[in-house]
């Protein structure tokens, strides 16, 4: 195994294992409005497949597990984290099954399962194709691979082009500000030091997030026979749900419009989504 591959593993380790009690609270994938959204495009998928297997690779405390797991009949988790996995509730008429493995070496029934999901994960890879290829392993012939909240790298490369001096407007001041200090909330809060926070994020912190040419491309390489990119939360759009007085509603149907006109400009304005994601098809 390359030698930063298992770094930025042990790195993960640490830092999972620290935030692990916490994670459920803090990480901003738990907000109600990104909980419907995803619950209303994994229904998509699993209504359009007739799903009933799913392999989550990177699932932390079970957040997938927990949208996915009256839907479907059976998952299987996968974490390299121990601390992540023992926050995951396993009760229920889902069989929830969960394994401690690096997802890019776990050995997993090959052609058995509908679903693929990594969610908010593959930015915590030093090299994101052997997950791609455990994936892909899994699937059966036509089985969907759905991937997201990943750091889009031309978003990244925008907030990193600014200075902390140039002129910019509270909304972009908080999006620069996450950024350039997160690592030192991190340590702060947590105790856990830079360069393993850096580390742990080595696709977002390090590498700069992905470009859609490179996901396409490590895709197709892995054997998929059709790639889907998917852009989602353009900046700003978290101003709808929580700072304009909005029902969930009324803030859902408005901030869908902006997302439908940005979609309409795409390739121009992949730039103000924050994250990137993919639906894949073996």
């Amino acid at each position: 195994m390359n030698e930063m591959y298992q770094q930025v593993i042990e790195a993960n380790i640490k830092l999972h294992t620290r935030l692990a009690s916490e994670y459920n609270e803090c990480e901003p994938q738990y907000r109600p409005e990104n909980i419907a959204r995803l619950n209303s495009e994994l229904h998509q998928v699993i209504d359009a497949t007739s799903v009933q297997r799913v392999l989550d690779l990177g699932c932390g405390t079970g957040f997938m597990i927990d949208i996915l797991r009256p839907m479907v009949r059976h998952i299987t988790g996968v974490d390299v984290t121990q601390a992540m996995l023992d926050r995951i509730d396993t009760t229920g008429s889902t069989t929830i099954e969960l394994i401690l493995s690096d997802t890019g070496s776990v050995a997993v029934e090959e052609d058995s399962y509908d679903l693929a999901t990594a969610h908010s994960f593959l930015h915590h890879l030093f090299d994101i194709r052997p997950t791609l290829q455990t994936a892909y392993s899994a699937l059966k012939p036509g089985g969907v691979f759905y991937s997201e909240l990943d750091p889009n790298y031309y978003f990244w490369e925008g907030i990193h082009g600014l200075s902390g001096q140039d002129s910019m407007s509270d909304l972009v001041r908080r999006e620069y500000n996450s950024v350039a200090s997160r690592d030192s909330e991190i340590e702060s809060e947590f105790g856990v030091e830079k360069d393993v926070f850096n580390m742990a994020e080595y696709g977002k912190n390090i590498a700069g997030g992905f470009k859609e040419e490179f996901l396409s491309s490590c895709l197709y390489e892995a054997g998929f026979s059709a790639v889907r990119i998917k852009y989602h939360w353009f900046i700003g759009q978290s101003l709808f749900y929580n700072s304009m007085g909005l029902d969930l509603e009324t803030a859902t149907t408005q901030s869908s419009q902006m997302d439908f006109v940005l979609r309409q400009a795409l390739p121009i304005s992949r730039g103000l989504y924050k994250y990137v994601g993919f639906e894949a098809i073996k």
